[in-house]
């Protein structure tokens, strides 16, 4: 499965910012991610990271109706939903595509960052390959 820039940072925007239209810093990002980390070991498993995912649907889902969508966003950012950062999110995680993201549709999405990231495939992500997914995630930006 070909991995597209867009798609990638898509998901590290959703990771570290929810809805918000906030550009992430790379730094940020991997600060995010390692909120994951619940036993403190330096290294996030898989199950952490789902365990963190369900914790940020509540972040996304401001109105609690069980979707992301264009409701969600504080009123200044709504003009944002049709060609922003939330119509990128829709195109990954919307997948009945109603134009809006399920509680569901979010919590059962591959965990593309965290594959990605996870270079020895020991379903572990230490803070080190977090740094270099970041890193490639900016650099791949930088060059489209």
């Amino acid at each position: 499965m070909k991995v597209t820039v867009q798609y990638l940072a898509a998901l590290a925007f959703v990771t570290v910012a929810g809805p918000s239209l906030a550009q992430p810093s790379f730094d940020q990002f991997a600060a995010r991610m390692m909120e994951a980390d619940a036993n403190g070991d330096n290294h996030i498993s898989r199950a952490e990271m789902a365990a963190w995912r369900k914790s940020q649907w509540a972040k996304m889902d401001r109105n609690r109706d069980g979707y992301f969508s264009k409701q969600d966003l504080p009123r200044f950012a709504q003009s944002k939903w049709e060609n922003g950062r939330p119509a990128e999110l829709r195109r990954i995680y919307d997948v009945d595509h109603d134009g809006r993201i399920s509680r569901s549709e979010f919590l059962n999405s591959p965990m593309v960052l965290f594959d990605r990231a996870d270079s020895n495939s020991d379903n572990l992500v230490s803070r080190a390959e977090i740094e270099v997914a970041a890193a490639t995630i900016k650099s791949l930006r930088q060059g489209k």
